[in-house]
């Protein structure tokens, strides 16, 4: 009979990791591999893809109040890439932040011990795949940074006074709060922390997994970004959590080409067995958006089914966004979004049958409304 697997846990529920590989990497294989592993262990992996630079991984980490960092460099420049994200990291007020790594034979011993000696947790060699096999070493990285305490009492100091949405480590942890603290704690530090009591609109998006939710939000982004320059924006997206592992894959983030903006702040949440589409906490985390001044807050639920409508319950206008692939026109008397909606979005319009299903989406609305 097979050992039964570890389960880590944390001060503040499931073990949160970034996951990537470097800039100007080919491909995206390896990390690919370990994400999953590391998924499958129990782990809320918010995955960036590949090609990704220091500032991308770093402004993740501390939006997400990441524990971890687990990255795969094969492209030479890794002595550079895996000190400077350390260094960004450590400049932000991260210094918990644990760092992993790997490259197979790119990275040679006297590297390694190198970035270990520069702060680096652990960059797993050829020879310790061969010691400690596969899962040996996501085990040792979760081990590793389920002993990280988000809400230490050092870090929780911190919030002592006013912040706003500029301070995106201190925001990280808000809503770090948000999920885990108890509604009495969370209110005596929202209370503290308040820079703002505006009335903040909130737009939920919701629809069916695969519709395009996340790339039309980017889209969206980008728009009102370049044509209000100063505002500030949160974005709040719900993924679901896996029951057998306890894992999240969060990967939203690989479809935002609109991030670089330091103007939009992005929360990645698991629904965490609320038994819905949205997280059991989305309505402490908007409220913690709106207390530190964001202008304008938007709501992503993970894939939802015909019954429903969660989205509406937190948000004051929602957005439902589905493809022609809804099947007859009598399945669209089972949509109740389609009762509710603000606005109905038919995504990939370029695809075969598209026109056809608008017509018949504007007929159900019609007899709907």
């Amino acid at each position: 009979m097979s050992e039964e697997a570890p389960v880590f846990e944390t001060t503040t529920g499931p073990v949160r990791v970034i996951t990537a590989a470097s800039l100007f990497d080919g491909h995206d294989a390896a990390i690919n591999v370990m994400r999953r592993l590391i998924q499958s262990s129990g782990a809320e992996v918010i995955h960036l893809g590949h090609d990704r630079s220091a500032k991308d991984v770093v402004d993740c980490a501390v939006q997400e109040d990441a524990h971890a960092v687990a990255l795969t460099s094969y492209q030479g420049g890794h002595m550079e890439y895996f000190t400077y994200i350390r260094q960004l990291l450590d400049e932000a007020g991260c210094e918990h932040i644990r760092i992993f790594g790997g490259g197979g034979g790119t990275i040679t011993p006297p590297e390694i011990r190198d970035l270990h000696k520069s702060g680096i947790s652990k960059i797993y060699s050829p020879d310790d795949g061969r010691k400690m096999g596969l899962m040996g070493m996501i085990h040792d990285l979760m081990g590793t940074a389920s002993e990280v305490d988000l809400i230490a009492d050092s870090r929780i100091a911190s919030l002592n006074g006013p912040i706003t949405a500029d301070d995106m480590a201190k925001v990280g942890l808000l809503m770090t709060l948000s999920e885990s603290a108890t509604a009495d704690e969370f209110q005596t530090t929202l209370d503290k922390v308040r820079s703002s009591s505006n009335d903040v609109p909130v737009i939920g998006f919701t629809g069916t997994g695969g519709a395009g939710k996340s790339s039309l939000l980017d889209e969206l982004m980008l728009r009102i970004l370049r044509d209000n320059p100063d505002k500030k924006i949160c974005l709040l997206c719900v993924d679901p959590t896996r029951k057998r592992t306890g894992g999240a894959l969060l990967g939203d983030r690989i479809r935002m080409n609109s991030l670089s903006n330091n103007n939009l702040f992005m929360r990645s949440l698991a629904s965490r067995g609320s038994g819905s589409e949205i997280s059991a906490n989305l309505d402490r985390a908007i409220e913690a958006a709106k207390a530190v001044g964001f202008d304008l807050i938007f709501c992503e639920t993970s894939g939802i089914g015909q019954g429903s409508d969660a989205i509406t319950t937190v948000s004051d206008r929602s957005l439902y966004v589905m493809t022609a692939e809804f099947g007859a026109h009598t399945q669209l008397e089972k949509i109740e979004m389609l009762d509710v909606a603000d606005l109905v979005v038919l995504n990939k319009y370029e695809k075969r049958g598209s026109e056809d299903a608008l017509r018949a989406i504007r007929k159900q609305v019609r007899r709907n409304r």
